[in-house]
């Protein structure tokens, strides 16, 4: 066994574990809550009442993950799926990371800067939070709700989406093309109201139609001048 298969199998077993141990944490918080108040607590109204919630929601986690692995690899995509804000906080992190160290995404390389920068990022997430709360969130909460500062708190996921998307566009011109245009297109197609309902099928065509799009222009010699 190399060194290689040795650790995948050390980062997937960690992962699963510590995931299991989160899982367990975040079931017993309500159910220790319920049963501390003697609130009675039936789990087939509590899964009828989800039911909206699990169609909505669980196509997105799926695909959402299924499109983040390449960027952040087994290891930092155990440790965001158990620190969350992935896509406002962890993604961009690794992102990030991955252009200062100069390493592409989904390689060896590319798979440690990301663990080392969604655990940077986790840690400054969670030192953050336990100030918020027990520190700073008294005097600091009117700041932040301040009508002044709204508009660019509302704004902050367009502006880390922006920061990350346009410099692989500019830099993957051609592969860009597909995924930009069928996301402009379902956008203005669905409307504002709409698109947050299917974003997640629409995730999965783009996803699969980029993959043909890049399959095709490999196939037939267009891609040959294709700088990385």
């Amino acid at each position: 066994m190399n060194k290689r298969t040795t650790y995948m199998n050390k980062i997937n077993t960690l992962g699963q574990i510590s995931s299991i141990i989160v899982l367990i944490g975040m079931f017993m918080i309500p159910i220790g809550t319920a049963f501390y108040f003697g609130i009675e607590f039936n789990i087939m109204d509590t899964l009828a009442a989800s039911t909206s919630l699990i169609a909505l929601f669980l196509p997105t986690a799926v695909i959402e993950n299924i499109s983040f692995y390449p960027i952040l690899g087994s290891g930092a995509m155990y440790l965001s799926s158990v620190t969350g804000n992935i896509t406002n906080l962890k993604l961009p992190a690794a992102v990030s990371g991955h252009q200062i160290a100069g390493v592409e995404a989904g390689s060896d390389e590319g798979d440690i800067i990301a663990i080392l920068a969604v655990g940077m990022s986790s840690l400054v997430q969670i030192t953050i939070l336990l100030l918020g709360m027990f520190v700073i969130g008294q005097w600091l909460l009117p700041i932040l709700n301040h009508p002044t500062l709204e508009a660019g708190f509302n704004n902050i996921t367009p502006a880390l989406l922006g920061a990350i998307t346009i410099p692989q566009v500019f830099q993957h011109k051609k592969l860009s093309v597909i995924p930009v245009v069928i996301g402009i297109i379902s956008y203005l197609y669905f409307g504002p109201e709409r698109f947050p309902y299917v974003q997640s099928y629409v995730l999965l065509t783009v996803m699969i139609l980029s993959i043909i799009a890049a399959y095709m222009m490999y196939k037939y010699g267009k891609l040959n001048d294709y700088q990385k």
